[in-house]
């Protein structure tokens, strides 16, 4: 996930629960447009020694906290205990969420925590077993004493994902809408267009040659929000909402919050949705651009931003997570993460294709987030069900056919 130039531990072991741990600092800094050149601080030029770490790192939570004077953060602030940068990295981006009153989701950030903090053995494997089991009624044999490390890791992040996509339905969508996996729905997998799924020999059979046989992970996010500012827009909040039928004209229907005389809005769009390429990753900065949260009255966002640099930095001297927070719900922020996962992942398999074929063969489906996705759903529905209104509508077509693994579709 991270680069393996850091080169800090001397087994694959420990390097990946480094990359693990490192994963939602990786991804929020991809969100900012100097999180490229910070990251590269962070991992091709982090130095070995552990004095320089700390000058390094100290430089770059400086840099970050924008709103604060110069040496806000100094190297003697940093702790870098067993090659830790942060003791709590998911428990962190729970409160950087805002998503602290939701009781599982936080939990079960600090279960992974708990698993990173230490070295890997087999016991960490049987104890995730059993919260899953206990917490959620999930059992999965893939989930096994046996399994390498890599994919125990994995795994953990995997549930850690599947527990915030749940969140953001329940808190965000359960009132209007039934609950659709977006996990499923951004991952770069089969697209159920162009593939069917064969119960009796237990394989796929690509129906439609033409084009990509993959979706594409940033044209599906694009969807999902046009979907989104379409059923939620303020015109139609005035009378009965509908789901669009499909996607194509959505945005002459949208009440755009965003200025956009010169037509940047459209070349966006244009440029992010219909471009199969790595190319198309879609930056934190560029999704609150789309939805217009500029223009928010009395410039919230700025406020709320120095609110939780103040709380950031003294977590970062003190190591006292409940000095972190501080920070108002952001189902945008839940939406766009979940998305920025399953997009590096994309990257990731796109770097090693050379082909067409190798592309192909190189397309990895986490096949398991959708079981995982599936028991959370159930744990949670029962949870709210006395909240909701059972003339929930569904999500169009076009994204619940996307959002359900081919074989479950009938």
């Amino acid at each position: 996930m991270i680069d393996k130039n850091i080169n800090l531990y001397d087994t694959e072991e420990e390097q990946l629960r480094y990359n693990v741990s490192m994963l939602p600092t990786y991804l929020l800094m991809k969100g900012v447009p100097e999180g490229k050149a910070l990251m590269r601080k962070l991992t091709k030029e982090l130095s070995r020694i552990p004095r320089k770490q700390k000058m390094q790192i100290a430089d770059i939570f400086d840099n970050l906290a924008t709103t604060q004077e110069k040496g806000s953060v100094k190297p003697g602030d940093i702790s870098l205990e067993e090659g830790e940068l942060s003791k709590h990295p998911y428990e962190s981006l729970v409160s950087m969420l805002g998503a602290e009153t939701s009781t599982y989701l936080l939990e079960h950030a600090k279960i992974v925590d708990d698993c990173l903090s230490q070295k890997f053995d087999s016991q960490l494997i049987i104890d995730f077993k059993n919260y899953l089991s206990k917490t959620f009624n999930y059992e999965d044999e893939a989930l096994n004493i046996s399994m390498p490390a890599g994919e125990f890791y994995s795994f953990i992040v995997l549930s850690f994902i599947a527990n915030l996509d749940v969140a953001v339905h329940t808190n965000f969508y359960s009132r209007d809408i039934m609950p659709i996996s977006l996990g499923w729905l951004f991952m770069h997998k089969l697209d159920p267009d162009k593939w069917e799924y064969d119960k009796k020999t237990e394989e796929y059979k690509l129906t439609n040659k033409n084009g990509s046989p993959f979706t594409c992970t940033s044209r599906s996010f694009i969807h999902f929000i046009l979907t989104d500012l379409y059923f939620y827009g303020s015109e139609k909040t005035k009378r009965v909402r509908k789901m669009p039928k499909g996607h194509y004209g959505l945005r002459n229907e949208i009440n755009w919050r965003t200025n956009d005389e010169d037509g940047q809005l459209y070349s966006f769009l244009d440029r992010k949705s219909e471009r199969d390429s790595k190319r198309n990753w879609i930056s934190l900065e560029e999704f609150y651009w789309l939805l217009g949260m500029e223009e928010s009255s009395e410039d919230t966002p700025n406020k709320v931003l120095i609110s939780y640099q103040k709380s950031f930095i003294k977590y970062i001297k003190n190591e006292d997570i409940n000095e972190l927070g501080g920070n108002p719900p952001s189902f945008e922020g839940m939406i766009w993460f979940i998305y920025a996962f399953f997009q590096n992942i994309y990257e990731r398999a796109d770097k090693l294709s050379k082909s067409k074929q190798s592309k192909e063969q190189h397309c990895f489906i986490c096949d398991e987030y959708y079981g995982l996705w599936e028991s959370m759903t159930i744990k949670y529905e029962k949870m709210i069900s006395e909240y909701i209104d059972n003339t929930r509508v569904e999500w169009p077509d076009y994204l619940k056919k996307q959002a359900t693994r081919i074989e479950r579709m009938t």
